[in-house]
């Protein structure tokens, strides 16, 4: 899934424009060194841009051994294993007399280091997926005669256009077994008012299109497919590109609605090289000739995942879960999306396991898990077998097409943070360490940067393979996004904090030139750097290590409150007119909105306790970082009620919006958790049988509600057993497009008691939102 708009290298994006964003960025980071500086406490100390920049929560002296373990060499070599090419798979494989040749390779992988806490889970699952076995297109001018190898009369000239296994992506999801010979015709792409004529078009010729084999821009589906498979088309001619001009030779995998008519039966998908000709051909009135044949089986579909694990310590902690998707289908197979992630997770495992196995790291206390399955459905599926280990985690890593060469995709790495319902420290953990391998690994033209070798611009700290590139690094954190295995985690039933570590833009994605090739040994390097340090210091978090954590979280949450939360909250007030009262709803909105934004941070802050030791330290150091967050955002509360009502104005004010103020008594006492008959076994609502015989009893509920289903959503996310009803609507307000009122979200919230979905409990003592 394509990411939004990304931020620069060594900074949190910006939700939100602003006439004056770095006014903002100083107003805030001011109101935060006012606030937090004592007596005797230098205002320097707090400024996020100072220090030292190359410090994360771990000590120098891991960083420097996690450098000199972690191989990009060899895990690219096992990214060639796993997928060096886009092969057919065997029949043992598709009917299953063997498992698929990635999940038994992974498995014997990760056996051949020596560790043996790994297992392959299959299982069935629900209906049958399409393989094309076989297939082939030939074209031809005129003239008869056998073209070899086909067994039908074509003339000598023709020419092998295309075939399976050389062109994996040949075949349009959702062809069937066929063999047509046929004209080609080329048909411009028609949407909207264009079916009309195309219509009047196919009816006036009928004997052109009847039988004819069609040249189009892309595959057909809905209306136009419907139209042609009456007109008796039999097959078409596509191209899908990610770049056709970049590289005019690759084919993106595609689908149509083949599987939905009677004649048009087949969708063959060619490069944009291909294609042209094909069409230079026909627009020069050329009768060309087509013969399409495949063989398409269907076999019933499964799940097979590998789980490899680390025992910590303190098996009960809450511990870390990396993921990264084999299978993405089992048509497509992607070197680089995704097969670089577990083979880049394998050398995170590898390092883990030898720096504790030969002494020079001890034992986590926390456990580390590897999950490598069929995308988001098989970890979905893995997660339903084992629904134990969603509370025996704290945080998500998700890995997905991060083995790129960044300069060859003409690309960044990229960071999808943790959604602001599940704020989490690694948010700030990863920025430290990735702004690390970012100034150490590229030629950083700032003062306090460190400076390489004399004599040329070289990298201060090179991290590179000698088979590798020597691309730069660079890198965006940006809002959360979905598209990948992390959307699994951030689902409310499941509740833990994902984030997803991925490349963009992909010049292969999905195409089948995703090869090896595209993959760089130096980059796979870093990033198993990244995902090495991170999780240490996340499932082996010492005493010594939580200041500095505690930094690294407060520094990036500054950043983001002044790039996205403050000025999108003053863009609220922006809109009123010079001598207009300033309207209480906006005001209102904005107050909240700040508050909202200062809650995601003191969340990030607090979920250090799911992962430090629990010491009394440790706790009180935590504490004392949220109370300074209390405190700032009082600060910031204060700067926006007299940007509301400047030059002494009246200050309008919605009575109790924000956290801890007194709204509608009950609701901010009553608070709805995730009942545990469906925490970590159900994953929608809609499936959950419940609920379906509730609505079909009650068709009109959630009209009555006035609720759309994206509104319904967005209150279900915010529930975590720890928000009030008033808060989760203060928080959907803040952070979604919806205006719900309190009265709507009550009353959705009491729907999902009554059909179980969630538990509904009284307050005993303030929470989280209290401050």
């Amino acid at each position: 899934m394509p990411p939004r708009p990304l931020c620069r290298a060594g900074a949190p994006c910006s939700g939100a424009s602003s006439s004056l964003p770095f006014l903002v960025s100083l107003i805030t980071w001011l109101i935060a060194a006012l606030v937090l500086s004592g007596p005797g406490t230098p205002l320097q100390a707090q400024d996020p841009l100072s220090g030292d920049p190359l410090k994360t929560p771990l000590p120098v002296q891991t960083l420097e051994m996690f450098a000199n373990e972690v191989s990009g060499q060899r895990a690219f070599d096992n990214l060639m294993a796993l997928g060096g090419a886009p092969w057919l798979r065997t029949e043992a494989e598709l009917v299953g007399e063997t498992n698929f040749y990635e999940s038994a390779r992974l498995l014997e992988m990760v056996r051949d280091y020596g560790i043996e806490t790994v297992r392959l889970d299959r299982h069935p699952a629900e209906g049958t997926f399409d393989y094309p076995l076989e297939a082939e297109l030939w074209v031809w001018e005129e003239g008869p005669g056998t073209a070899p190898g086909s067994g039908e009369e074509t003339p000598s000239g023709a020419r092998l256009l295309a075939r399976l296994p050389d062109d994996p992506a040949l075949v349009a999801r959702g062809s069937r077994t066929d063999q047509v010979t046929g004209p080609l015709v080329y048909v411009p792409q028609a949407s909207g008012e264009q079916m009309d004529l195309l219509r009047t078009l196919v009816e006036a010729e009928p004997d052109r299109y009847r039988g004819a084999i069609l040249l189009m821009w892309s595959h057909p589906r809905g209306e136009l497919y419907r139209l042609l498979d009456q007109a008796g088309v039999r097959a078409v001619i596509s191209f899908n590109a990610r770049e056709r001009y970049l590289d005019p030779d690759q084919v993106v995998y595609a689908r149509g609605s083949y599987g939905e008519g009677e004649n048009l039966r087949l969708g063959l998908t060619v490069s944009w090289r291909q294609w042209t000709r094909l069409l230079e051909d026909v627009q020069r009135g050329l009768p060309v000739t087509v013969r399409a044949r495949t063989v398409v089986e269907s076999y019933p579909d499964r799940y097979e995942t590998v789980y490899a694990w680390m025992p910590g310590t303190e098996p009960e902690a809450k511990g870390v879960v990396f993921t990264a998707h084999l299978f993405e289908g089992y048509v497509k197979r992607g070197t680089n999306d995704n097969l670089g992630g577990p083979a880049i997770q394998l050398e995170i495992l590898r390092t883990l396991h030898h720096l504790v196995e030969s002494g020079r790291l001890p034992r986590p206390r926390r456990s580390l898990h590897f999950i490598w399955p069929q995308e988001i459905s098989g970890t979905y599926e893995f997660l339903r077998r084992n629904p134990e280990l969603v509370d025996a985690l704290a945080v998500n890593i998700n890995m997905d097409m991060v083995s790129e060469g960044l300069r060859r995709n003409n690309s960044v790495f990229t960071m999808s943070e943790t959604p602001p319902r599940l704020a989490s420290f690694y948010d700030g953990l990863a920025h430290a360490v990735l702004s690390y391998v970012w100034r150490t690994n590229d030629i950083v033209y700032l003062p306090d940067s460190p400076r390489g070798r004399p004599g040329g611009q070289y990298f201060p700290r090179p991290m590179v393979e000698k088979n590798g590139s020597r691309d730069a690094f660079r890198f965006f954190i940006h809002e959360a996004t979905g598209g990948s295995d992390h959307i699994v985690f951030n689902n409310p039933v499941v509740g833990v904090p994902g984030i997803e570590f991925f490349t963009w833009p992909d010049q292969w994605y999905h195409a089948d030139k995703d090869l090896p090739e595209n993959a760089d040994p130096t980059e796979m390097l870093r990033v198993a750097f990244i995902g090495a340090t991170t999780a240490w210091a996340s499932a082996h978090l010492t005493d010594a290590m939580v200041p500095d954590l505690l930094d690294a979280v407060s520094s990036f949450g500054y950043a983001r409150v002044a790039e996205r939360g403050l000025p999108r909250a003053l863009e609220m007030l922006e809109t009123e007119e010079p001598g207009e009262e300033v309207e209480e709803g906006a005001l209102a909105r904005a107050l909240n909105l700040v508050a909202s934004a200062v809650e995601r941070e003191k969340d990030a802050l607090r979920s250090v306790h799911q992962v430090h030791s629990g010491s009394d330290r440790a706790r009180a150091l935590v504490a004392a970082e949220v109370a300074d967050w209390t405190a700032y955002g009082q600060a910031l509360r204060q700067y926006v009620l007299a940007a509301g009502a400047p030059e002494g104005r009246e200050r309008a004010e919605s009575p109790g919006t924000g956290p801890g103020t007194t709204r509608e008594g009950r609701y901010a006492e009553m608070v709805p958790a995730i009942s545990p008959a469906v925490k970590g076994k159900v994953f929608y609502l809609s499936r959950y049988e419940p609920a379906r015989e509730w609505f079909r009893e009650h068709p009109g509920a959630l009209d009555e509600l006035g609720l759309s289903d994206r509104e319904t959503g967005a209150i279900l996310d915010w529930v975590n057993g720890e928000r009030s009803v008033a808060a989760i609507r203060d928080r959907v307000v803040a952070w979604t497009p919806y205006d719900p009122t309190l009265e709507q979200v009550a009353g959705y919230l009491e729907i999902l008691e009554e059909v179980g979905w969630i538990v509904m409990e009284e307050r005993a003592e303030a929470g989280p939102e209290a401050g």
